[in-house]
Formats: structure tokens, sequence, C-alpha cells
């Protein structure tokens, strides 16, 4: 849709795997490539890896292992939003349609502006 409103140069479509499968950047690429739109991919493996380290370790300052599960999983989905908004601002783009099937399952977006 929108590569039809605003024509598929001023589309980008942005892959962010995150300790993902492969078969989910094969299909967005695909997806980008149906709609002969512009593809990125981010990988925030180890930008993940790195914050839930950090996180542990200083929360093991004061006498906790480490984040919760339910704080482990929503980094991800944080992460992702935080790097579609430094590429909009960069680019002077709007982020949209960024849910993705574990935000639907636990019913919560994260789209922030």
């Amino acid at each position: 849709m929108a590569s039809k409103a605003l024509g598929k140069d001023k589309v980008l479509a942005v892959s962010m795997p995150c300790n993902s499968i492969s078969s989910d950047f094969d299909d967005a690429k695909l997806v980008a490539s149906t709609f002969d739109v512009r593809f990125l991919k981010v990988d925030l493996t180890n930008t993940y890896q790195e914050l839930e380290n950090v996180l542990d370790d200083n929360l093991q300052r004061i006498d906790i292992p480490s984040i919760t599960k339910e704080s482990s999983i929503n980094i991800k989905p944080r992460l992702r939003m935080t790097t579609l908004y430094g590429i909009a601002q960069t680019l002077g783009y709007l982020v949209i349609g960024t849910g993705n099937l574990c935000e639907a399952m636990v019913r919560l977006y994260y789209k922030m502006g």
C-alpha cells in the first residue's frame, strides 16, 4: 500500500533479525522484491545480546541474578522500534506497518512517535 500511495522510491523495507530463523529474512526480502522497494537488513542480534549482558551485570550488583523472561522478550520489539525510528528520522520518513506475529500473539504493538 505504501509503495502505491507514495511511490516505490519513497519506501524502505527494513528487516531486523534478532536471533531469528533465516526463513524470516528470506520472507521479508521476498516481500520487498515483490513490491520492488528498497530493502535494508539491520541485524540486531549482537545489540540485543550486549544489552541483556549489560542489564544482567548491573542487576547482579543489587543481588538480582538477571532480567526476567518477560523483560527479555520485550527488549526485541523495543530495539526494533528504536531502529526504525532512527532510520526514519535520518531519511525524513514515517514509520508504518511495524507489527509482527509475536506482537499479535501477545496483543501488544510497539508504535511510538
